[in-house]
């Protein structure tokens, strides 16, 4: 691994600081070397904050920058005003002469102008170091750039002999998958991801939360296909406790959420597509049932899936979705089974976990 490279996976460790915290903002970090000694550090940490170049600048302080310091950062420096200021113009007043960058921004107010910004005031630029490692790192943010959609994480629980649910349908706590250990992580990558999704006979069947319980995070916007307005009003996804949008052929007066009109000729996945884009809704966790997530199958619009096997035997039941490619990454978690499939080239550092 050579100097930039190490520096840069650094950035990555950085940026991760973030996660669950900085979007729609891409996660970033940032790190100030001279001579091969760390002058400063930074990140960012949270939406509306200093990106991660103000943030490691402001801890160097306002000594004289080396002639030799280079600044490593995982995605270009933004050049366009939003919450913050430009971090180029920073960059500039500040008088880096090495910059190194992971990646290109997608955006398009930014992308190669702050590149291009940096060479014109004279700094020597180096482009595309460990480049897929930061393209995975903020994935969900570049997808909503280059497809103009969210990024699709698929996730289901299926028994050892490939069933959703057990027939007939007995107390949920009778047909668990799962074990609490894996319940945990699952609440984890719920917290990753800005709206998670399930349909109307998962939201009937099982009155899910689909809130943040077991760790520490902010829940992600609850999203219900509900075409016939058929989920009772006081089912939990309208319980208030986190912000919940309603697609649905007509409006309802007897909840309380965001409802958005899906006509019986539309495709409610391409609605809440775009519905998702002007809300800068980055990714979407979509968590059942069998139907909808088939749907998403074959339709070809999804990213990764996780599939979480446990231990018991249902014999008889739904079936699982099954996928055509076979899975990229497979590890264990208590007593069950978690395979990974991502449908975008990455790196076998970057596994999702």
């Amino acid at each position: 691994m050579s100097s930039d490279e190490r520096w840069m996976q650094r950035c990555i460790q950085l940026a991760l600081n973030g996660s669950g915290r900085v979007a729609p903002n891409p996660m970033v970090g940032a790190i100030l070397v001279s001579n091969e000694r760390v002058l400063a550090e930074g990140w960012h940490g949270f939406h509306g904050g200093a990106h991660a170049e103000v943030n490691c600048l402001r801890a160097f302080g306002n000594g004289t920058m080396p002639e030799d310091a280079t600044l490593y950062v995982n995605l270009e420096p933004c050049a366009h005003h939003d919450l913050t200021p430009p971090c180029i113009n920073l960059l500039i007043e500040r008088k880096v002469k090495n910059l190194v960058v992971g990646c290109v921004d997608p955006n398009p107010l930014t992308k190669g102008i702050g590149i291009a910004r940096a060479r014109e005031a004279g700094m020597r630029v180096r482009v595309d170091i460990r480049h897929d490692d930061c393209r995975w790192l903020n994935r969900r943010f570049i997808t909503s750039f280059e497809k103009r959609r969210p990024y699709v994480v698929l996730k289901w629980a299926q028994s050892n002999d490939g069933y959703l649910d057990r027939h007939p349908r007995v107390e949920r706590n009778v047909q668990r998958i799962s074990s609490a250990a894996t319940d945990v992580l699952v609440h984890r990558w719920r917290s990753e991801e800005q709206a998670i999704l399930v349909g109307s006979r998962t939201a009937i069947n099982d009155n899910p939360r689909l809130n943040v319980r077991h760790t520490v995070g902010r829940s992600p916007l609850r999203v219900v296909i509900d075409r016939k307005g058929s989920i009772p009003p006081d089912s939990q996804v309208f319980d208030g406790s986190a912000p919940t949008l309603l697609l649905s052929a007509a409006g309802r007066n007897d909840v309380e959420c965001d409802q958005v009109a899906v006509r019986s000729d539309e495709d409610p996945v391409a609605v809440l597509f775009a519905e998702l884009q002007r809300r800068s809704v980055r990714s979407l966790l979509v968590e059942g049932g069998g139907e909808l997530i088939g749907h998403f199958i074959s339709s070809n619009r999804w990213d990764e899936a996780r599939v979480i096997t446990g231990p018991v035997v249902f014999r008889n039941g739904t079936k699982a979705p099954v996928l055509a490619d076979p899975s990229v990454h497979e590890e264990a978690n208590a007593n069950d089974r978690i395979s990974f499939h991502v449908r975008t080239p990455t790196t076998a550092a970057s596994w999702p976990s």
